[in-house]
């Protein structure tokens, strides 16, 4: 049997239940839910309140978990020190080059010499 979990009426806007569901707003749109106070009730929590804040944790963990490596790389880009890079990320400078060497072994892989070949053909 499947519940129906649903906030009894009120100004709460609805909000998903489940990682997939908050996955498909969008990073963006879900930050925003996330950072709308009134959206998270602090009083007289239901089961659906406890899952859509699950569900909006979750996503957002899965968000940010793919876009650190881009952000490392970006500061590191606009000249900051690997050590600033780390203290911001809450890591030391081994595992921020961990998080952003493994992003940047997927970016190198991704572009294959037969793909540069494909892009000079065009762009000569």
């Amino acid at each position: 049997m499947t519940r129906q979990y649903r906030r009894p009426a009120s100004d709460v806007p609805e909000r998903p239940i489940t990682i997939k569901a908050a996955e498909g707003l969008g990073a963006f749109q879900l930050a925003e839910l996330w950072a709308d106070r009134m959206a998270w009730p602090l009083r007289d929590r239901t089961v659906y309140d406890e899952l859509a804040e699950l569900a909006c944790m979750a996503a957002l963990s899965e968000w940010l978990t793919r876009w650190l490596p881009i952000a490392i790389h970006s500061a590191m880009r606009a000249g900051a020190e690997p050590e600033a890079v780390a203290r911001a990320c809450g890591l030391d400078v081994d595992a921020a080059f961990q998080q952003w060497n493994e992003w940047a072994i997927e970016q190198r892989d991704f572009i294959k010499p037969w793909h540069l070949g494909s892009w000079r053909a065009r762009s000569g």
